[in-house]
């Protein structure tokens, strides 16, 4: 599986939300290493999937995420070196107390630059909690318009209402199922049901379309399959 592009992870989670199976694993993190953010506009299946995975994945890359397509993190401020002060050749009993309080002076400076770092430290802490925070508002704002195709058991199954026993059955914060549906044939009599769903980025499509074919409705849909997928 070459996934080393924005354009490639595009076009390959069209129909996905995880680069194996329907759930995180180490193999979206290598892919998310191989590739910057994407461009929202351009590559919008991978841009998805990469806020996603940055979540999912923990706080190192959340900067870059919430600064935008070719940020870098900021470095912390480098350390100014201390000048350093010619000792005397041969310094005199009145010289050498000077020196002492010389060295004395360069150590107030050490500790403040202690000082310096514990601050810049503190405000990448806040960096940090400020980039979380705006991915998570981001994350609870995205959303993806999934199409999707229900093929039943039995031709003479009642897909109305199996759609409507999936709607009440199938609940949850972040989806909402289409109220219309469409009926086409697919052969011998058997219908398929054409429907979309709304899912915010918290969700798998993936993982819900399991749990109905595997778990829920096991002996009513044969098969149930996301088409497409976009983002609104």
């Amino acid at each position: 599986m070459g996934l080393s592009t924005a354009a490639e992870v595009n076009d390959y989670m069209k129909t996905r939300s995880y680069v194996e199976g329907y759930a995180f694993s180490a193999k979206d993190v290598e892919v998310f290493g191989k590739i910057g953010l994407p461009d929202q506009k351009q590559h919008p299946h991978a841009y998805r999937w990469y806020v996603h995975t940055a979540a999912l994945s923990g706080s190192k890359c959340l900067a870059l995420v919430a600064g935008g397509a070719g940020s870098k993190p900021t470095p912390a401020p480098a350390k100014a070196a201390a000048p350093k002060k010619a000792a005397p050749a041969k310094p005199a009993p009145a010289a050498a107390a000077e020196e002492e309080d010389d060295d004395d002076f360069w150590g107030d400076d050490e500790e403040q630059t202690e000082e310096e770092k514990a601050q810049a430290a503190k405000e990448l802490e806040e960096a940090k909690a400020k980039a979380m925070a705006k991915l998570a508002k981001k994350e609870a704002n995205q959303r993806s318009l999934c199409n999707l195709e229900i093929k039943p058991w039995e031709a003479d199954q009642d897909l109305k209402a199996l759609y409507a026993k999936i709607k009440k059955t199938v609940v949850k914060d972040g989806l909402k199922w289409s109220e219309g549906l469409k009926l086409v044939d697919v052969a011998f009599g058997v219908q398929k049901i054409i429907c979309t769903a709304v899912v915010n980025q918290t969700l798998s499509m993936d993982a819900i379309i399991e749990e109905i074919t595997e778990d829920l409705f096991a002996d009513e849909v044969q098969s149930m399959s996301m088409t497409s997928m976009s983002l609104l």
